[in-house]
């Protein structure tokens, strides 16, 4: 070992300056190279995507936003087929602070801290009430029920979904709130709720078992003891999945206030 350290070493105290400034000379240029792309050459900035209020209010406007909110929650749900509404509630939060949603995150801000002006609640009131009558409520996505008492509706200015709140809920907490979700997606392609359910995208555990129901007329399926149904619209255009808040373990009272909403609800036809 000696001998080949001895041979080495007399072989690089025989090199010229010229040598080994060719030897080190590329070797400083691929080190610099390097240096470079890592700590100096522009980062690409993340793409911009649209906020809720970028989309002009027209019909086509509203498409495209009502197209864009359903791929990213389609997209969400593929990567987290397991995520809670409070998990999916986070994500979009965090989708409006990634694209500087200025007017989206200040709705949010207003709803979390209590701070919505007098005026705007009146407005807001003004709204709901004039979509109750007879205490039947009707929405704008096809369909009506009986409001039952003590619970208010709050329609998600995001996507096309509904909160049907109850009263007792403290919406100045930090708890999710107590209340009945219906979402309407559109159904594309087109499927039955038991094959939607039986699919890779609803997070539906079947093996549990199902009950077969009708809603006006639609064949429904029903979950988790009740507490989760999907129905197609008679048109087979949209599927409405209807759940409680929180999903496992909701009162008594709140399953009864479901039963009572799938019970008294109708189509628009």
């Amino acid at each position: 070992m000696t001998f080949r350290f001895n041979y080495y070493y007399q072989r690089m105290t025989k090199l010229t300056p010229k040598t080994i400034i060719s030897i080190l000379l590329p070797i400083m240029v691929i080190l610099l190279v390097v240096n470079f792309f890592l700590y100096y050459h522009p980062k690409s900035k993340p793409i911009h995507q649209k906020c809720p209020d970028e989309y002009s209010t027209d019909a086509a406007g509203t498409a495209e936003s009502n197209t864009a909110f359903y791929k990213w929650t389609n997209d969400f749900y593929d990567n987290y087929p397991q995520a809670t509404v409070a998990d999916w509630s986070k994500a979009r939060v965090q989708f409006w602070v990634d694209n500087d949603c200025k007017a989206a995150l200040q709705r949010y801000k207003e709803a979390k801290d209590g701070t919505v002006d007098t005026a705007k609640m009146n407005a807001i009131k003004i709204m709901v009430s004039e979509m109750v009558v007879n205490s039947k409520y009707v929405s704008e996505l096809g369909f009506s029920f009986n409001l039952p008492n003590g619970m208010s509706v709050m329609a998600d200015p995001d996507a096309p979904r509904l909160f049907i709140i109850l009263d007792s809920w403290d919406a100045k907490g930090d708890q999710d709130p107590v209340a009945v979700i219906i979402t309407a997606t559109p159904n594309d392609p087109s499927q039955t709720p038991l094959q939607w359910l039986n699919g890779p995208n609803s997070g539906a555990d079947m093996s549990k078992g199902y009950t077969t129901i009708k809603i006006d007329g639609q064949e429904a399926i029903s979950l988790r003891e009740g507490t989760w149904v999907t129905v197609n619209t008679p048109d087979s255009k949209r599927q409405l999945s209807i759940a409680t808040l929180p999903s496992l373990d909701p009162s008594s009272e709140l399953i009864a206030k479901m039963k009572s909403i799938i019970d008294s609800l109708v189509f628009t036809r």
